[in-house]
């Protein structure tokens, strides 16, 4: 597009120039939208909408001309959008809908990238990459599941709530294929990273005027009481890349930066009282001073954790031991008693299970359909109930390809900034994994939104990797072919004493 200073000298007998397509095409946009505008603030009567619409379509036409524009309003609003209760959802209106910001900036964005490879003549809707086959088969077993549910009528499935339940995951989706696509250097990936930790200083910036308040730390902009969970396996995300780039920094100056940024992160994390970030965030870091051979990580890992009762906050210490409560209620597992008393929140974690042997008998292979009698404490749990076998065998494949990819980056990486975030991911993607044994991690937008952004530029990462190590390949190659030629067309030295007879 012209728009994008590109030279149209080369185009061909017959063809358009692109210049002569855009001023059109926006043109036509423009005067529609003004239309667009006018009805739907004279329909529904309501400034806000108005302005959210307005600001939608300058989204979408900035992420034309430049789709890295849309790109950074969308790392934004990830965390900073606000939530609108838009309703409720299910057969009994028992869930309530809310509606973030960032739902209509995905598909508009998507859309936007879509137009704009229309205009550059280079449309690709599929980039291969290690990670795609995992989403497409634990994404199809979800559908399956789901058809096969509204075949037979399971009792007690809704077919509105799974139906946004898969919408969702298809949002999270989304965000990585725009990444995956729109991201292909080094410094559109700086860049991004750059908005990305803005962001998340903001984020911890609020996390930390919020201690002391009303309440545990939690996400901003919720709808509905606070969650916690969201907040801590988000701040985990932070404080791991952070610590992954800390360690492979080549600077002072970039050490205390990555440093500042995990301790930033830190404070709030702490005041969460999320024992499942807890121990997500205890696993990784085990995890990062493993994978990076950094011993002082694990040694110090230990040590927060064994001088924790006397060093972290009272609230801290009371919550991790609240666990084992001796109020709490009689934990039993596999129907045997064992005199251990555990607290409420603990035993529902405990008792999913009991569910998910049940569901076993029931439907074993397929489940009974996403969102199936919902569970809320259990990632393993749930995809078990709602998809059966299948299922997870299919998201554990993605598990697979999560981590293989994000270990491929980080070793295959020599650049300390795209090797430390590959590290960072890496431990990440272990953390949340441990993080999935008390809450829905893999469903939460403010966690999975932020982690699949990173999970792309990661995959961006290990191209740019591939291609370095191709480059570095083929110049080896030419320059020994470059001295194999030099030494064949060199001819062989003569003996200067030769033919000079010997004094007898």
């Amino acid at each position: 597009m012209a728009f994008f200073k590109r030279s149209e000298r080369g185009i061909g007998r017959g063809e358009v120039a692109e210049s002569q397509l855009e001023a059109p095409f926006f043109a036509g946009f423009a005067a529609i939208s003004v239309v667009v505008l006018a009805l739907f603030h004279i329909t529904y009567q309501n400034p806000s909408y108005t302005v959210a619409l307005g600001a939608s379509l300058v989204v979408f036409v900035l992420t034309i001309l430049r789709v890295q524009f849309g790109l950074y309003v969308l790392t934004v609003a990830m965390l900073l959008s606000p939530e609108i209760e838009a309703g409720t959802v299910g057969q009994h209106a028992e869930r309530g809908l809310n509606l973030r910001y960032d739902d209509i900036l995905i598909p508009i964005i998507f859309v936007g990238v879509l137009v704009k490879q229309a205009f550059e003549g280079r449309f690709v809707f599929w980039r291969p990459n290690p990670i795609n086959p995992g989403i497409l088969a634990y994404l199809g077993v979800c559908i399956v599941s789901s058809m096969r549910a509204l075949h037979l009528n399971v009792p007690a499935w809704d077919e509105s709530v799974a139906f946004f339940v898969i919408l969702k995951m298809i949002e999270f989706y989304l965000v990585f294929w725009i990444i995956s696509h729109v991201i292909t250097n080094a410094t559109d990936l700086h860049r991004q990273l750059v908005v990305f930790f803005v962001v998340s200083f903001i984020v911890c910036a609020y996390g930390f005027a919020a201690i002391g308040g009303p309440g545990r730390v939690s996400a901003p902009f919720e709808v509905g009481g606070t969650e916690p969970n969201t907040l801590g396996g988000y701040l985990m995300i932070i404080i791991a890349v952070s610590l992954g780039l800390f360690i492979y920094s080549p600077t002072p100056k970039w050490k205390i930066l990555w440093g500042l940024l995990a301790f930033t992160a830190f404070v709030p994390f702490v005041m969460t009282l999320s024992r499942a970030s807890y121990m997500s965030l205890f696993v990784a870091l085990l995890m990062l001073g493993i994978v990076t051979r950094k011993p002082l990580i694990v040694m110090a890992v230990l040590a927060l954790v064994i001088t924790a009762p006397f060093t972290m906050p009272t609230d801290v210490v009371d919550r991790v031991m609240y666990t084992f409560h001796p109020e709490g209620v009689d934990l039993a597992v596999g129907g045997i008693e064992t005199d251990i008393k555990i607290d409420k929140s603990t035993y529902e974690r405990v008792y999913v299970w009991e569910k998910v042997r049940f569901n076993m008998g029931v439907w074993p292979w397929l489940g009974g359909g996403v969102s199936w009698d919902t569970v809320l404490d259990s990632q393993y749990a749930r995809v078990l109930i709602e998809t059966g076998i299948l299922g997870a065998l299919a998201y554990a494949f993605l598990m697979i390809r999560l981590l293989r990819t994000s270990w491929q980056a980080f070793r295959w990486n020599q650049y300390w900034f795209f090797k430390g975030l590959s590290a960072g991911m890496f431990v990440t993607t272990v953390g949340l994994i441990v993080h999935g044994l008390g809450t829905i991690s893999f469903l939460i937008v403010r966690i999975m939104e932020p982690y699949w952004m990173l999970m792309a530029l990661t995959v961006v990462a290990r191209e740019i990797a591939l291609v370095d190590y191709r480059q570095r390949l083929q110049a080896y190659h030419e320059s020994k072919e470059q001295q194999i030629a030099e030494a064949d067309s060199t001819p062989p030295q003569s003996n200067p004493d030769a033919g000079i007879p010997v004094a007898g």
